[in-house]
């Protein structure tokens, strides 16, 4: 039976060496998935920044180009006879005006895309950049809590392992006690069952001597064997009580490492990036926003031009002019 209860200690130590070691798995594993969670996020917004720089760069040559386009034409106007003349007479053609309006049309847009490309660079680019300093920020702050976590929770773990040891210790030791003690007392009780059979007075006086000597010795070891079994029997209790204690402490401290300590370092994580991602995804909606009311406003302008092209008039403006 003795043998049974240390093969079942050694198991339990065992077991619990397996256990621990697997914990100190799974937080390298944890710090391995917020890294990733970390690089994942900066490649994201590396992505965002490359993308928007591009365009940027396509609005500022698509404003360009469209700003030449409108100058050619402009510049041609400006140098005609005809442009001089209803300038000066402010006589304009419907048909005239129309063209004038998609010039100037054509120059608001080439501002408004100037204006986009701006807004890319100077304010949406940098806000991305702010928010990729802030995730390496929090990950680097996020993962010196943890390893504090970790540590706090090796530690506890260690001294349990330790605490649980001793227990094991004494508790093997208590058992052993209590089997000599058994043997003692069944030498004890052989011994006085065989002075209960013989006739003390049969007993020559030469007889009696070692076997009173006899019955000394098993007393005698009895009663050591009696106070080192409740010597390691205290032990035993006060190290048990001592490992009940520390399994508690140590459990309320696993238990709130998984339950909240993990969730609270992915907050940490977290901390204001997906508010800071979503103010700067509403101003590229903004200006977006604000570019396409520019360019119906600018189409609207036209689009009343175009309902007022009228023949008649144009032809009495031809007339007055060539009549003055």
């Amino acid at each position: 039976m003795s043998s049974t209860k240390f093969k079942k200690d050694k198991e339990i130590i065992a077991d619990y060496e397996t256990q621990v070691k697997e914990i100190r798995n799974q937080l390298v594993e944890q710090f391995k998935c917020l890294e990733q969670h970390s690089e994942s996020r900066i490649q994201l917004l590396q992505d965002l920044q490359e993308f928007f720089r591009r365009k940027a760069e396509i609005e500022m040559e698509y404003s360009r180009s469209l700003e030449k386009l409108a100058e050619r034409f402009s510049s041609k106007i400006r140098s005609s006879r005809e442009h001089q003349q209803f300038k000066k007479d402010q006589h304009l053609l419907s048909s005239v005006n129309c063209w004038y309006l998609l010039l100037n049309q054509t120059r608001r847009e080439s501002r408004d895309h100037a204006t986009l490309g701006d807004i890319y660079t100077n304010n949406v680019i940098v806000r991305l950049t702010q928010i990729s300093e802030d995730v390496i920020r929090l990950f680097k702050k996020s993962k010196e809590i943890g390893i504090q976590m970790h540590e706090e929770l090796v530690k506890v773990t260690n001294e349990l392992y330790t605490v649980m040891k001793t227990y094991h210790m004494y508790h093997t030791e208590s058992i052993s006690a209590e089997s000599k003690l058994k043997d003692a007392e069944k030498q004890e009780e052989k011994q006085f069952s065989k002075s209960g059979d013989l006739n003390v007075n049969l007993l020559r006086h030469e007889d009696r001597q070692p076997r009173r000597s006899s019955v000394r010795k098993i007393e005698k070891m009895k009663e050591k064997r009696q106070a080192k079994y409740s010597e390691n029997k205290l032990k035993c209790t006060k190290a048990r009580n001592d490992y009940l204690l520390n399994l508690a402490a140590t459990n309320a401290v696993v238990a709130k490492y998984y339950i909240h300590d993990v969730s609270d370092m992915i907050d940490c994580c977290d901390l204001g990036y997906h508010a800071s991602l979503a103010r700067t995804f509403r101003t590229y909606l903004s200006a977006e926003y604000n570019l396409e009311t520019s360019r119906h406003e600018g189409l609207d302008i036209i689009e009343n031009a175009v309902d007022n092209l009228d023949s008649r008039s144009d032809k009495h403006k031809i007339m007055d002019m060539h009549n003055q």
